[in-house]
């Protein structure tokens, strides 16, 4: 990493290149193009995102306004952007994005919680809005539409493990195989994910969970082991869930909990057995971190309104946006600031072609000027010399 070459630069050759030019040539991507290449696209999305810039003609102006970043998106149009975000194959920018996210995973900086209780991984969904009239595809709810990211979240290192794409109408829960699959990682999720059978085939294979139980979740307590007083936990039941028709065939832990910002009681549920339950609410806990997530790309980058209205411009725009947070997230832990990231992303934002040892002098801790030692007044002295001055018997 160079501190002569420009931000930008730094991040645009973050960029798997091997991935990208297997993935165009698998696909034909490039077939008839002379111009805007897949790379130029996904600089011209970069720019977009890291601009939080809105609308198709003002990537455009931009554009035309800076020979700088010509030299990276070459000087195309709105609706040369827009035809290649509608009709590019969107399986391009997902690889490009895992690719991204395996490069970032490779660095040891990134671990942000100590991993004293194994792997750690929270699965959710966020759903983002759009308009019927305009994506009659998304279907959600009557005279709605969205899509939904369903994101499986690395808690330990901080950053997503995979992320799939779908309508809104798609429930969490038919997606839940296409994530948690491995023996021994422990998954954490919500009670939109519950399901019987499921946990049933962790406990078979090896594969933990913590989630929260519904409220009119059927148990049948089988023990009960005692619990410290004081602590936020107020029971820790071995049980089996489920009725006659959907009774579980394992039995697992329920621990009640007390929510301390409303006072509200729930269970957590989970099968792994080696934790104080005390432990095993701290981990649920945890989920805020996919929530957080989730809260930063849709306030920092550009998912909330698309430049098309295709499954592909959305899909595409989204894979952009996921690919430039790990790149952004890489430059953050590569330059070694103690400031938090959001710091690192705004100055990026707001000096693209600034050179690397100016982004890092910029995030360096500023000493503080020194303290001027104020010499003390000595009032008795200055008394005795007005005194002999005026010979004041």
């Amino acid at each position: 990493m160079a501190n002569c070459t420009t931000v930008f630069e730094t991040l645009t050759g973050f960029l798997p290149k091997n991935i990208l030019e297997k993935a165009i040539n698998e696909t034909g991507a490039e077939y008839g193009t002379k111009k805007f290449t897949v790379l130029r696209q996904l600089n011209t999305m970069m720019y977009a995102h890291l601009t939080e810039t809105t609308a198709l003609r003002d990537i455009e102006a931009g554009i035309i306004a800076d020979k700088k970043l010509q030299e990276y998106t070459g000087t195309i149009s709105a609706s040369q952007i827009s035809r290649a975000n509608r009709a590019r194959d969107t399986v391009i920018f997902k690889q490009i994005f895992e690719a991204s996210l395996a490069k970032l995973k490779k660095h040891d900086g990134i671990r942000i919680i100590p991993g004293s209780w194994g792997m750690l991984k929270a699965l959710d969904s966020t759903t983002v809005s759009l308009c019927i009239s305009l994506f009659p595809w998304a279907k959600y709810r009557d005279k709605t539409a969205a899509v939904k990211i369903h994101t499986l979240y690395d808690i330990l290192l901080g950053c997503p493990e995979s992320i799939v794409m779908t309508e809104g109408i798609i429930h969490d829960k038919e997606k839940m195989k296409n994530f948690v699959k491995e023996p021994g990682i422990t998954y954490l999720f919500d009670r939109a994910y519950l399901d019987y059978k499921e946990f049933d085939r962790y406990c078979r294979e090896g594969i933990f969970f913590v989630s929260r139980l519904k409220k009119n979740a059927i148990m049948k307590v089988m023990n009960e082991s005692a619990v410290l007083k004081g602590e936020s936990v107020l029971s820790d039941k071995e049980v089996i869930l489920g009725g006659q028709s959907t009774q579980m065939q394992h039995p697992i832990r329920a621990i009640q909990v007390i929510d301390s910002s409303n006072g509200e009681l729930f269970y957590i549920i989970t099968n792994r057995f080696d934790l104080t339950a005390e432990e095993i609410a701290q981990i649920y806990r945890l989920r805020w971190t996919i929530e957080t997530f989730f809260k930063w790309i849709k306030q920092h980058l550009k998912i909330k309104k698309f430049f098309g209205t295709s499954f592909n411009a959305v899909l595409n725009q989204v894979y952009s946006a996921l690919t430039l947070y790990c790149l952004l997230l890489l430059m953050h832990i590569l330059v070694g600031t103690k400031h938090n990231f959001l710091k690192t992303v705004r100055l990026i934002a707001k000096g693209p072609w600034n050179t690397l040892l100016q982004l890092q002098e910029d995030l360096s801790p500023k000493r503080p000027p020194p303290k001027v030692k104020r010499k003390r007044f000595n009032w008795k002295q200055e008394f005795e010399t007005v005194l002999r001055t005026y010979k004041v018997s």
